[in-house]
């Protein structure tokens, strides 16, 4: 794993006062008794809430740890555009009445640093989305006044957390300095107790089959089978091989699997000989149609982050790529992307625009390309497989945003020539 430099920039993020190294090692020792770190106390994945510019995320790149950072829509978008020029995977997101766009029990640590969510109002609402991004024996981190100041309404709150995190059966762990820390533990008998004395409802089953999005959030706890919850994940890197019990559910097979593993490892060789630059002229990289993640593993030896999206029409493969340790959200490209303009130094976007075709008007091949240009950095790359008509259809369209289109013929996955499109978005010039 690069460890990645930022100079002074990382010195120390907007909360911590001793810096984001010292943060992070203390939350190792919260988590692990005072004998190790957050890796060894098997954090791989985070959900950084409210991350500021994300030096947090930045520092734990160190542990190998795969970092989902947002901010809510209230003043911080800025500081998102600052973590993405540093190379900082981030995005917008509102955390309001609707679910988070990831999948249920995906990360093993959910972090909040002063991130302005009131946690402890609507009932809770909030915490228990938290429980459903969760893994069992996943970490709440709570860094904030509640957990230290005893003026003003502060300790009202804090006994608040306090109840709404025992009648979901977390266990405070340690609290210590200006943070608390909560571990999840699936307690079935206990959940079903509180339960029966009303402290929380308790949520009927859902298909986790179906992508989260656009979905209202759930003012109760589900109960997980012990099934689900034995499943022990390796750390990384050989989380990244996992073949994840969510594929065989959706139909995709152990052998399908793999074929799109290698098939990736060997299309990137070829990508960037045809590009025609070194690794390190990336960074920021988004695939708009991920399938299991086999894109973003083949470039987990390059400098670079991917940002893995799931077509929210789709089947819910994320639930897999989580499983493999890294990081991606759902989306609906007929709509906006939570990000700001100029984002990305590489989009790649493998049969998106066929998934699309029939949408109608505000979802055309031309408001996807609008969208995509919008994300794409000046000199970026924007690759694109797809059926021949649409490939097509976008070498007309592409000179129109000031594209520079090179087709060439690489093998597919079925091993049949098929055209690609490599394209280089310009400056804009006044001539």
């Amino acid at each position: 794993m690069r460890r990645i430099s930022f100079g002074g920039f990382l010195v120390a993020g907007t909360h911590f006062k001793h810096g984001a190294a010292e943060y992070i090692q203390r939350l190792g020792n919260m988590t692990t008794d005072e004998t190790g770190d957050l890796r060894s106390a098997g954090v791989v994945q985070v959900l950084d809430v409210g991350c500021g510019v994300a030096s947090f995320s930045a520092y734990l790149l160190a542990l190998d740890i795969q970092t989902m950072s947002f901010a809510p829509k209230d003043g911080h978008e800025n500081q998102i555009q600052f973590a993405l020029e540093r190379g900082i995977g981030a995005m917008i997101s509102a955390i309001a009445t609707k679910q988070l766009p990831y999948p249920t029990s995906s990360f093993e640590m959910v972090h909040c640093s002063r991130c302005r969510v009131d946690w402890h109002g609507n009932d809770g609402v909030l915490l228990k989305e938290v429980n459903r991004l969760l893994r069992s024996n996943g970490y709440f981190i709570y860094s904030g006044p509640p957990a230290y100041r005893k003026d003003k309404e502060y300790p009202l709150i804090w006994d608040k957390l306090v109840n709404l995190t025992t009648a979901m059966c977390w266990k405070l762990i340690s609290r210590k300095v200006q943070t608390a820390v909560w571990i999840k533990e699936e307690n079935e008998s206990c959940l079903l107790q509180n339960a029966e004395q009303k402290l929380l409802k308790i949520c009927e089953v859902v298909d986790d089959s179906k992508t989260s999005w656009n979905v209202p959030l759930r003012n109760c706890v589900q109960v997980r089978s012990a099934a689900a919850d034995s499943l022990k994940l390796p750390p990384r890197p050989e989380r990244l091989s996992v073949f994840s019990e969510s594929l065989s559910k959706l139909d995709i097979s152990q052998e399908e699997f793999t074929s799109d593993t290698l098939f990736w490892q060997d299309q990137i060789r070829r990508y960037w000989r045809l590009m025609h630059i070194n690794e390190t002229e990336i960074r920021n990289i988004i695939d708009l149609n991920a399938f299991c993640g086999g894109f973003s593993v083949a470039l987990n030896n390059f400098p670079v982050w991917v940002m893995n999206i799931v077509p929210a029409s789709m089947k819910n493969t994320l639930s897999a790529i989580y499983d493999r340790g890294l990081i991606g959200v759902f989306h609906d490209w007929c709509e906006p992307f939570s990000s700001y303009p100029r984002s990305y130094d590489l989009l790649h976007a493998n049969h998106l625009f066929s998934h699309y075709r029939r949408r109608g008007p505000g979802c055309l091949l031309e408001d996807i390309m609008l969208e995509m240009d919008r994300l794409t950095r000046p000199q970026g790359f924007i690759i694109i497989r797809d059926d021949e008509s649409i490939v097509s259809r976008i070498q007309q369209l592409a000179p129109k945003f000031l594209w520079e289109v090179k087709s060439h013929l690489l093998e597919n996955k079925e091993k049949k020539m098929e055209t690609v499109l490599i394209c280089r978005k310009k400056f804009w010039a006044i001539v």
